[in-house]
């Protein structure tokens, strides 16, 4: 019963890191990511910019910017 249980909150889990990810404005690649820890989410982002910088992800040749954030490091804060 605790596996199928699990199993839930993992599927939970990845299909709000799914949503996170349209939030990106990257085009060639969408990422979200949760971290979870003891069944609690701690933190959740998406991929893209540091805030003050342009939104734009890629450059002219479709390789993303040097100053592109992972999903699991740009925390999103309000």
């Amino acid at each position: 019963m605790k596996v199928e249980k699990q199993r839930k909150y993992d599927t939970t889990y990845l299909k709000m890191a799914k949503e996170w990810s349209k939030l990106s404005h990257c085009n060639r690649k969408k990422v979200g990511a949760l971290i979870v820890k003891d069944k609690m989410i701690i933190s959740d982002g998406y991929n893209g910019t540091p805030s003050g910088f342009d939104n734009c992800c890629e450059d002219k040749n479709g390789k993303t910017k040097w100053h592109v954030l992972h999903a699991e490091a740009k925390n999103v804060v309000n």
